[in-house]
């Protein structure tokens, strides 16, 4: 075992450039599973590993670890692995869901997503068990992939299973139906009846795929139809904890971040947003951004959500009971009970939520919002309002910050990044980044604030404590 490491350490060390990072973070999260005495096996698209990893990482492990000791385990060994755990959650019936984060030697950040199971499972139907699955594995360079008869089965499987079978795809199905014909339709006649065993069995034998790529709903319908009446009882246990789940998640979003951008005319907060989500594409499902005030009226009446920027403090306040209806009855409204059906519904869906400018902005600005009500009522509804996860101020001299943007005189420049800087010093969640850099630094830095604070929220959900 210490001669394979070594060498599987010395692959690891060779893979150069940024796909090269991902491999070596893989290759270092196989070697800490199997240091740790859990056997794996990549079931499928492991072709291209280490140097091309085209997606999430669906492997079978054995059991006896659940995902608070996988995560520590994988936390412990974050320096063999070179990255860190920044998300996990359990899906299926039985298997994890962990999201790693390293660096490439560009500093930029990759992301590395292990799709973890103890069991081979599609939509919470179970097909195989994974000991049968670890039982016949086999060396495949520096890891473990499945015999050749029972990838073909888990790979069919998938691809009737998602109704999705491209050239590429069936060529790989024919290329392992090839190396044990007889194994590989036994595997197909496990799962279909005797007609779609037959369909399934001469287009994996001849390579031709198109008749069943016209039938790929209905020889669906038949695979979840019998892996559902062959263990009545898993099929709908596994329907009543993925509902649990999705119920849980709704309720509490556990995927999702919610970060909020302040900072005074010229801090590049728009900027910087387009950078961040750019970077951090592949740590979240979906990515969103929302300005203040929120457009919610805009888009009722269709009119432009975001209209060409006056000058910030070019039109007189609303009059105090304007003002004071608006606050109550719009920004107030929108961040609690609107709050929702916004951000927290776009949370559950795993979304990285950027806030350009947010209510907390009147606190500093109110003029350019022309707000002529009482300051009192506006820090009562920020105390009120539901708080971001992150509120990250962009910092720069007023010297800098006039240098790009005069839309108001000097002074007003420096009480505005005075206040910004007393606000967000006093929140618990709030994090100054100096914004007087190059866009790549500021972004680089943003970034790495949203991964530490992933990283520390999982930790702790977790409960393996707070630091990393």
């Amino acid at each position: 075992m210490q001669s394979s490491s070594a060498h599987h350490e010395g692959q690891t060390r060779a893979l150069p450039g940024e796909e090269g990072a991902r491999g070596r973070a893989l290759l270092g999260a196989f070697e800490t599973l199997e240091r740790a005495g859990i056997r794996y096996c990549v079931l499928h698209g492991y072709e291209g590993y280490p140097q091309k990893i085209k997606s999430d990482v669906d492997c079978i492990i054995s059991g006896g670890l659940g995902l608070r000791q996988l995560v520590a385990l994988l936390r412990e060994n974050r320096a063999r692995i070179g990255a860190e755990v920044i998300g996990a959650g359990t899906v299926r019936w039985r298997g994890y869901y962990i999201v790693l984060a390293g660096k490439n030697e560009d500093s930029s950040p990759y992301f590395l997503e292990l799709d973890l199971s103890l069991d081979h499972e599609l939509g919470d139907l179970p097909f195989y068990a994974g000991s049968e699955v670890l039982e016949g594995r086999r060396r495949h360079h520096q890891f473990w992939a499945p015999a050749a008869p029972i990838e073909f089965g888990c790979y069919l499987i998938k691809k009737v299973a998602k109704g999705r079978l491209d050239e590429e795809q069936g060529q790989r199905l024919s290329n392992l139906y090839q190396q044990a014909p007889a194994d590989c339709r036994q595997q197909v006649a496990r799962f279909w009846g005797a007609r779609s065993t037959e369909l399934l069995a001469s287009a994996a034998s001849s390579g031709n795929w198109e008749a069943v790529r016209r039938l790929l709903a209905p020889l669906g319908a038949e695979l979840r139809r019998r892996a559902t009446l062959r263990r009545p009882w898993r099929a709908l246990g596994g329907w009543l904890c993925r509902l649990g789940r999705r119920v849980r998640k709704g309720c509490r979003p556990e995927g999702g971040l919610d970060v909020v951008l302040l900072g005074p005319d010229g801090a590049g907060k728009s900027s910087v947003i387009r950078a961040v989500s750019q970077k951090l594409t592949g740590a979240f499902a979906r990515k969103a951004c929302y300005r203040f005030p929120p457009g919610v009226l805009s888009r009722l009446l269709r009119r432009p959500e975001y209209p060409p920027e006056m000058a910030p403090h070019g039109s007189p306040p609303r009059s105090f009971l304007a003002s004071v209806a608006r606050a109550c009855g719009y920004w107030f409204i929108y961040y609690t009970l609107g709050y929702y059906v916004t951000v927290h519904l776009a949370l559950a869906r795993d979304t990285l939520v950027l806030h350009d400018r947010h209510l907390v902005d009147a606190l500093v600005d109110p003029l350019r919002y022309r707000y002529g009500g009482p300051a009192w009522l506006l820090r009562l509804l920020w105390r009120l309002a539901r708080k971001p996860d992150l509120v990250v101020l962009l910092d720069a001299p007023p010297e800098v910050l006039q240098a790009r943007k005069q839309e108001v005189p000097f002074e007003e420049t420096a009480r505005q990044r005075e206040a910004y800087r007393a606000l967000v010093g006093a929140m618990g969640n709030g994090r100054v980044v100096d914004a007087g850099r190059p866009l790549e630094q500021v972004a680089g830095d943003v970034t790495d604030l949203v991964l530490r604070h992933l990283g520390t929220r999982n930790a702790r959900r977790l409960g393996l404590g707070g630091n990393a």
